[in-house]
């Protein structure tokens, strides 16, 4: 009898197959294509301008910050000057810079500093000294405050805002004014920099992420006065369909499609190996974009330069026939034998 039943069962096999194969057939696709990967890859390079505290975020670079030197700060209102005279203690003096730009400097009383380096203002101090004072005097210049310009910090920082630039600072120091980052603060810091000697403003990333879980101090870039540092929130992307462990996952930075795939612990042996998609976010009032890619694509290393953005989604689509086999069992048992299923997705 137990026989007779096995052998009913292996009959019912290929009927119960294709019936499987068929409703898989039948199935439509979760998101259809909308863009091909190429064209894709060419809207990804076009910049996507942001405007950040009346500040344009647009074609940035990536760890090109120019190192100051202390004779790049320009004098300005506020700041608090130690001027030392060389050949006589009597003219040394400490004085701040008045709201019009002078300083009181003994025996040449006021003395225009304005938007000059400190070189420079110990060369023009020199020269006024030397034409009825002293045969060669030598001056030093130290700047003890840099008061007359500001850095602002925007975005997931606890404590946002505009602060006086009092000394020379590093990153970490001036994200610490500002009690430090918000707990969903993104892996990349903005410096949006204005050159005061060409008039030009750029804006570059840091690498935070790397500077702050793994102290990789060579992030640690100077910050000048009149520098605004935005930090974005940490984006999110979602793993959904054919993988071990779909979820949302923290964009960390420069997050590939290949490496979401990886957290969401791989693909699913029922995934469809030619239909893994893309699928972004365009904005408000756009169509989203939708590209297919395969296993091997990923393979090839196109998973590698996708990087991923805030909202994206991949969704690894079900191969009727990996589903089947993934799913699909022999019950032996003293009422009987059978074939069951039941779907790996659920």
């Amino acid at each position: 009898m137990p026989v007779c039943k096995i052998l009913s069962s292996l009959m019912f096999f290929p009927v119960f197959l294709s019936i499987i194969l068929m409703q898989g057939c039948a199935g439509e696709e979760r998101f259809a294509d909308t863009t091909t990967l190429k064209d894709f890859q060419a809207s990804v390079e076009k910049e996507q301008p942001l405007e950040v505290s009346g500040v344009s975020i647009q074609n940035t670079r990536m760890e090109t910050i120019p190192e100051v030197v202390e004779g790049d700060y320009l004098l300005g209102p506020g700041d608090l000057l130690s001027i030392t005279v060389f050949e006589t203690e009597d003219l040394n003096t400490e004085v701040r810079v008045s709201s019009r730009g002078y300083v009181n400097v003994p025996l040449l009383d006021e003395v225009q500093v304005l938007n000059l380096t400190a070189a420079e203002a110990e060369q023009k101090i020199e020269d006024l000294y030397k034409k009825d004072f002293l045969h060669d005097p030598h001056v030093s210049v130290y700047i003890k405050e840099h008061m007359s310009k500001q850095i602002t910090l925007v975005g997931a920082v606890e404590s946002p805002g505009t602060f006086d630039y009092v000394s020379s600072r590093k990153l970490l120091d001036v994200l610490a004014i500002a009690d430090g980052l918000q707990d969903d603060a993104g892996p990349i810091a903005y410096v949006t920099r204005k050159d005061h000697k060409t008039g030009r403003t750029a804006t570059y990333q840091v690498d935070l992420d790397d500077l702050v879980k793994n102290g990789n101090m060579a992030h640690n870039h100077t910050i000048v006065g009149g520098d605004v540092i935005y930090i974005p929130e940490s984006g999110y992307c979602f793993v959904d369909g054919a993988v071990r462990k779909p979820g949302s996952y923290a964009i960390s930075s420069n997050m590939t499609v290949t490496g979401a795939i990886t957290l969401a612990g791989g693909l699913a042996s029922w995934a469809d190996d030619d239909k893994i998609k893309l699928i972004r976010y365009m904005g408000r009032g756009q169509d989203r974009q939708v590209v297919s890619l395969s296993y091997s694509d990923l393979q090839a290393g196109v998973g590698d330069t996708l990087v991923l953005l805030d909202q994206d989604i991949i969704y690894a689509e079900s191969s009727a026939s990996g589903k089947f086999f993934s799913g699909t069992g022999f019950t032996l048992g003293f009422m009987g034998t059978g074939v069951t299923f039941r779907n790996p997705e659920n």
